[in-house]
Formats: C-alpha cells, structure tokens, sequence
C-alpha cells in the first residue's frame, strides 16, 4: 500500500508533466491556427497593408480582423457578401480591393519613399487627409476617395458591428438572430 505523502509527490510530478504537455499541444495548435488564416484572394503584403489602411481609419480594425473579413467576403458568393462594395454593383470586387492597396503604397512611395506600413503615424494620416480630400498626387484608381469610403465601412463592420463592438460602445446587443460568427 502507497503512503499518503507518496502518493501526493506523484501526483505533483504527474500535474506538472500533464501542464507542460497540454501547453505544448496548446502551442501546436495555436500555430496551426495561424498557418489556417491563410488569405484566398489576397497576399500577406495586400492583407497587411489593408489592415494597417483601415486601423488608421478606425483604430482597432487590424486586431478586429479587417484584412481576413474583406478576404472572406471576397471568397464566396457575392450576393452573400457581407462588404457594403456589393451593394454598389461592383463587378470586379477583388480587382477593386487590390487596385487599392496598389494606389495606397504607390501613393506613399510617392510622397514619403516608403511603403505605407513603414510609415510614421502622422505620415499614415496625412495619407487618409489626402484620400479624403481627394487630393493624392499619384493614386488615380480605384478614387481615393471612394476607396477610403468602402474602407471605413469595412472596419466599422468588424469593430464595432458585432457583440463585442457594441459591448465596448456600451449598448445592448439585442439581435433578433444571433449570427452564426462574429461578422
């Protein structure tokens, strides 16, 4: 027959060995999560450069997910689309997003010598001035303008048009149907 004390020391070693191996599945499979958010229409570079575009817009959008809501959206089915674009009758909605983020860099280059994620956050807002005002010096297409409008839709969608956003504004989320996913 084991001893009491005996039997704690080896259950102490086993909850160690058990949290060091959970933690390490944990780990796998956080890294698996990450190798999934693989982009279908976009590049890194283009998800990235979105993402930086919309969270000047609206601080919080990279984290929120703008760059992987747009890329999904862009993926299936247009008339399911979730992207204000698609009520515009847009019928290139990818060539759209793209031409974009082509305007955004070429646009910084322009201006600044640098891609626009190496930008200083002044020099980033000056960018979304000057796509408010209609006044960017090299990028012509997609209108800078209209770009910034459908950009902002998009982070506001998925910073503050799901649960958590209107937990965070302080309102109640009083959906008829709750949405199968956050946005």
């Amino acid at each position: 027959m084991m001893s009491r004390r005996r039997f704690v020391t080896r259950m102490i070693r086993a909850s160690i060995w058990t949290s060091i191996f959970v933690r390490i599945l944990s780990r796998n499979a956080q890294a698996k999560i990450v190798e999934q958010t693989s982009y279908k229409q976009f590049t890194h570079g283009e998800a990235d450069a979105l993402a930086a575009w919309c969270d000047v817009i609206v601080s919080g959008a990279r984290n929120a997910g703008v760059a992987k809501f747009v890329d999904q959206n862009l993926s299936g089915d247009q008339a399911s689309s979730l992207l204000l674009l698609r009520y515009l009758n847009a019928n290139d909605m990818v060539g759209f997003y793209r031409k974009g983020i082509i305007g955004i860099d070429a646009e910084s280059h322009h201006r600044f010598g640098a891609s626009f994620l190496q930008l200083k956050k002044s020099q980033q807002n000056e960018m979304i001035a000057a796509a408010v005002a209609s006044k960017m010096q090299v990028w012509r297409d997609p209108d800078p303008n209209f770009f910034y409008f459908i950009s902002r839709s998009d982070a506001v969608d998925v910073v503050y048009g799901t649960e958590a956003g209107f937990a965070d504004l302080g309102i109640p989320y009083l959906a008829h149907i709750l949405p199968p996913k956050p946005w």
